[in-house]
């Protein structure tokens, strides 16, 4: 059963005088509105139209400039808490209850002129936020310029004010733990919310969220509107609490703390470690860091609350200094004194929640690392460079320190301070569980965690994709590594660009995305540059609203709005309504694809083209039917028919020409009759293979025996191997895995077994891979992300291997992790079957 969600959208209006009704209109599908630039002045009443349908808060500023609103749709289960507005209509607080579940919302506009609006509003959040917090706004800035920009290359911009800006949103997005959602949910995509004609286009309205609330968001999406300016942003919000509210929630006095912590403060012989190290922790630190947390319902491994922290912050001040020292002196390992141990959400498996005091020591060293980080990166890439964008494919992952073992040595020499600051982080992170329980060697440190949830987690990853660009560029002659938040740009010459990407190549990486986004200049004339398309290309492809497709199934043309089309094309939403003139009205009004907040069923396309208007599109429909109806005459062997049509249609031609003009009666010709009457009767076959088809395909997926495997399936008789095959246990994966990472020979040995397998088509090649590699009980114990009680197959060096094999048997990557997931999915299905 799907869990109850809540719509939000924030959107700038540009002054809501002008066209109100539209801009309502297209606010249909949304439960809470955060609005930008509302123009309302102080005898403005143009929200007053509206309250039958909303509950409204909204600031009065000027009727030309800023002004800021939140709306709550009044079908929503809304309790009003309070609310708070800012005097120059920069932003507006609603702390409220929605659906049962506390809320603190928050509607901003970032002028460019504004110096303190951020700063202001972060210390009113750190001490005052109930609940979640949710922020939307226009922030009048991008937060990577690499990808969230794109330039005009006639006109030049200057980005003074631009980085000014760019200072005060990350300093307020620090001060609150806060993350990008759209970002975080598009690593590598771009796209824009401010459409300008003549001035670059940029992504300059986002929603925030907590870190450790990152869990809650569904979806995250750039929507379009027939609007010009800003384009709204659509967030959906999952309305479940952490854990089950209870009204007597336990607070315990300070005593009561120290008794419960007591252990982390005393050594082995009971003896009390109170001495401070050259190496303290400053009371500022930690002030921030306890004000920068979430106070929401999060569970913690001791109960404490956030709260019980900012309440009693004076006096916890010393025993968190005392604990910082312990842990910096090496006093204990976190492990073993269970100071890392977590809590999983029941919602989502990947979410750890840590204990206060534990969050409190993250916090501290992860700004550090984060200042380190954005010193060590310059704000700007010489524009004869090319560039390349590393980005992490998953979040949050295992992590081997070797791969910031260069840069943690470096800072031993240069940088004793920060040094200490990487120990301490190899003691706070959690172990990654051991492959197997056969003995290791103890010399080979073990893989740490990176938990989503913990504030180390993102500065890691940005220092993982740091040392991994510096690896792929160290021995250039010129070469830059800019830093982000969730991406590293990597500024190379442009003669070395393909060095660079065919090292990345060469090595199978599961862990980052590499994209290329400048080839650079070379005499001063610009190579390539992704994204450099001309505003009039740009506005060209923001206005095609809808598309010309097939539907595989069921081999029809129709018209689809492109909002409906998925990024790579090939798959599109589909309405259920059995009504035609429902889904004709679907398609004209690009409604949002969903019913009851259930996506659509996404089917499977092939696209031929997009259009401005639905006319035009029903244009298009007509003439690619009409061009397939031709191309299927010819390749069901009639060209001698159209030949000799086309003959009689000449000669009839040339008759009309040479004779009177006919009556109406008798204006159509035979030939055009024969014709109509042949187009017909090709698309009747057409209908009844088309409909054969499909029911030979129902009758073998239902009557398929699984338990008697093709001849396809057979491994040849000449695949002859010393490889111990198939893997039975987990502790055959561990083995496998650690001889594939650390023997390339190992490698090609597998993949040269494997691919000699073959089989008819994809899918009989990844299952011929597949049965020969495991064991159907081996392979029930996986899935692809590892969701569940599962292990992640999609993380194994092995799915390499697969993928190498199945290169050579011509599958592409896609194809075979798709059929691999298809495989391990099935899996259960074919054990329980019994197959003999």
């Amino acid at each position: 059963m799907a869990s109850e969600t809540i719509k939000f959208i924030t959107w700038n209006v540009n002054g809501l005088k002008q066209n109100r009704d539209q801009k309502f209109q297209e606010l249909q599908n949304a439960d809470i509105v955060f609005l930008q630039e509302t123009h309302i002045g102080a005898g403005d009443e143009h929200m007053k139209d509206y309250k039958d349908e909303w509950h409204i808060y909204y600031t009065k500023y000027t009727s030309s400039s800023k002004g800021t609103a939140i709306l709550v749709r009044k079908s929503l289960d809304f309790e009003h808490t309070s609310d708070e507005k800012d005097n120059c209509g920069a932003y507006v607080v609603l702390k409220c209850k929605l659906k049962g579940q506390p809320y603190t919302l928050v509607s901003v506009y970032n002028h460019h002129a504004d110096e303190k609006t951020l700063d202001n509003l972060s210390r009113y959040l750190q001490s005052m936020t109930t609940g979640l917090l949710v922020i939307g706004g226009d922030f009048n800035t991008v937060l990577n310029p690499f990808i969230d920009k794109k330039f005009n290359k006639c006109k030049k911009i200057k980005n003074g004010n631009q980085r000014k800006l760019l200072l005060y949103v990350n300093k307020f997005m620090k001060s609150l733990q806060l993350v990008d959602i759209w970002r975080r949910k598009n690593p590598i995509k771009q796209d824009y919310t401010y459409y300008i004609r003549d001035t670059p286009v940029s992504r300059l309205d986002y929603f925030l969220i907590p870190e450790e609330c990152m869990w809650r968001v569904k979806s995250c999406d750039i929507t379009n509107s027939e609007r010009p300016d800003h384009q709204p942003v659509f967030l959906e919000i999952n309305n479940i609490p952490a854990m089950t509210f209870q009204k007597d929630f336990y607070i315990p006095t300070i005593f009561q703390w120290l008794k419960l912590k007591q252990h982390l403060f005393t050594d082995e012989t009971g003896s009390s470690l109170g001495r401070e190290s050259s190496h303290a922790v400053s009371e500022v630190d930690i002030f921030s860091a306890v004000n920068s947390l979430q106070v929401s319902d999060t569970p913690r491994p001791d109960g404490i609350p956030v709260s019980f922290y900012k309440d009693n912050m004076q006096d916890l001040i010393q025993y968190i200094k005392m604990l910082y020292n312990r842990i910096h002196s090496g006093a204990f390992n976190c492990s073993e004194k269970h100071f890392n141990e977590t809590v999983k959400s029941p919602h989502d498996n990947s979410q750890h929640f840590f204990n206060v005091d534990y969050l409190v020591i993250a916090t501290i060293l992860a700004k550090r690392l984060g200042d380190y980080l954005e010193s060590q990166s310059k704000d700007h890439a010489p524009k004869d460079l090319a560039t390349v964008m590393i980005t992490p494919k998953t979040f949050c992952t295992e992590m081997r320190l070797s791969h910031i073992q260069d840069e943690i040595e470096k800072q031993k020499r240069s940088n004793p301070t920060l040094y200490q600051d990487f120990l301490i982080v190899k003691n706070l992170l959690r172990d990654a569980p051991e492959a197997d329980t056969e003995s290791v060697d103890d010399s080979i440190e073990r893989d740490k965690l990176l938990d989503q949830g913990c504030p180390l987690t993102p500065v890691l990853i940005m220092l993982a994709l740091k040392c991994f660009g510096s690896a792929l560029a160290g021995r250039l002659k010129q070469q830059d590594i800019l830093v982000f938040k969730e991406s590293v740009i990597l500024c190379i010459q442009p003669e070395d660009l393909e060095k660079v990407l065919a090292a990345v190549r060469e090595r199978s990486n599961e862990v980052f995305y590499i994209e290329e986004l400048h080839r650079g200049n070379v005499n001063g004339k610009q190579l390539k540059c992704l994204g450099n398309e001309s505003m009039a290309e740009d506005w060209k492809k923001r206005l095609t609203m809808y598309a010309i497709v097939t539907l595989q199934d069921s081999d029809e043309v129709v018209v689809a709005p492109t909002n409906w089309l998925s990024l790579d094309k090939k798959q599109c939403y589909w309405p259920p309504f059995k009504s035609p003139d429902k889904c004709m009205e679907a398609v004209q009004n690009r409604i949002k694809p969903e019913t009851g907040g259930k996506p659509w069923e996404k089917l499977n396309i092939s696209f031929h083209g997009e259009h401005v208007t639905f006319e035009k599109a029903k244009e298009g429909q007509k003439e690619t039917k009409e061009q397939k109806e031709r191309s299927y005459l010819l390749a069901t062997g009639f060209p001698g028919i159209l030949k000799r049509q086309r003959l009689e249609c000449n000669q009839e031609m040339l008759k009309q020409q040479l004779l009177p003009e006919p009556s109406a009666s008798t204006s159509r010709m035979p030939a055009d009759a024969d014709k109509d009457e042949l187009l017909q009767m090709l698309r009747d076959i057409k209908s009844t293979v088309q409909e054969n088809s499909a029911m030979l395909k129902k009758l073998l997926k239902d009557n398929t025996v699984s338990e008697v495997p093709s001849s396809t399936s057979i491994p040849p008789k000449d695949v002859k191997t010393k490889l111990k095959l198939p893997l039975r246990t987990i502790k055959d994966v561990a083995r496998i895995e650690r001889m594939l990472t650390k023997n390339a020979t190992t490698h090609e040995k597998y993949v040269r077994c494997l691919s000699r397998l073959g089989g008819f088509g994809q899918k009989d090649v990844i299952k011929n891979i597949m049965q020969h590699l495991l064991t159907d009980d081996l392979a029930s114990k996986f899935n692809w992300q590892g969701r569940g009680n599962k292990k992640p197959f999609s993380k194994l060096i092995l799915t390499d291997v697969i993928r190498d094999a199945a290169l050579k048997q011509s599958v592409t990557r896609i194809d075979c992790d798709a059929e691999i997931k298809n495989y391990l999915w099935s899996i259960c299905d074919r054990i329980g079957r019994g197959r003999p």
